[in-house]
């Protein structure tokens, strides 16, 4: 069981007194969302969306092509590609899945942005069904904890050029939901305070 998780067990043993002041603050620590920047990267995250696991039939049928998917979409977002983008998600893929992930993931996503226009000219939301298809796919498999260092990846996307638009917050936010995560998890990863997220969309490099 996760530590969360298991805190949160605990407050129900505790109805009273200050061991339940205690079980209550050690609940609400350990909900607490990192930033972008903090989230660290694990092991088990590495294992799950390497393409070369023996769990994994290939890579359409992935977890690492359903995080691709959502990281052309999150690319494409402000309606224009930066190479910031692309070379911080190379690197990502590299340092994390190997050379060969970096390879082919890059060629998936530029496929990927590529195809955009074209699937949305052929069938309107065509794009949009697979981000949801894709969603469905990783919240309904992963735990909470691997779909956070995921948006997190994607976050960092949208911070590597030190542009952020308006229209790239939504998009992370509407992928949060469609993975299972909550929109004010974007707000956390993007150091975006949710009283003013409605209209503040800069961040602060940290």
């Amino acid at each position: 069981m996760a530590f969360g998780k298991w805190i949160s067990s605990m407050k129900g043993l505790f109805s009273e007194g200050p061991m339940k002041e205690l079980s209550e603050e050690m609940a609400e620590t350990s909900q607490v969302k990192l930033t972008a920047e903090d989230v660290a990267y694990t092991n088990e995250f590495r294992e799950t969306f390497n393409v070369n696991s023996p769990v994994k039939e290939n890579i359409r049928n992935s977890f690492l092509f359903s995080m691709l998917v959502m990281a052309s979409h999150i690319v494409i977002a402000d309606g224009k590609v930066e190479p910031e983008e692309y070379q911080f998600l190379g690197k990502f893929l590299k340092e994390n899945f190997g050379e060969e992930a970096e390879t082919e993931g890059m060629d998936v996503v530029k496929k990927l942005v590529a195809k955009h226009e074209e699937l949305e000219a052929r069938k309107p939301n065509a794009f949009l069904q697979l981000i949801g298809d894709c969603g469905s796919q990783i919240a309904g498999s992963l735990s909470e904890d691997l779909r956070y260092q995921m948006l997190s990846m994607l976050a960092l996307i949208v911070k590597s050029d030190e542009q952020v638009a308006p229209s790239e917050v939504e998009t992370l936010k509407e992928v949060a939901v469609y993975i299972g995560m909550k929109a004010t998890d974007v707000d956390a990863l993007m150091n975006i305070d949710p009283a003013k997220a409605k209209d503040e969309w800069t961040w602060m490099k940290q």
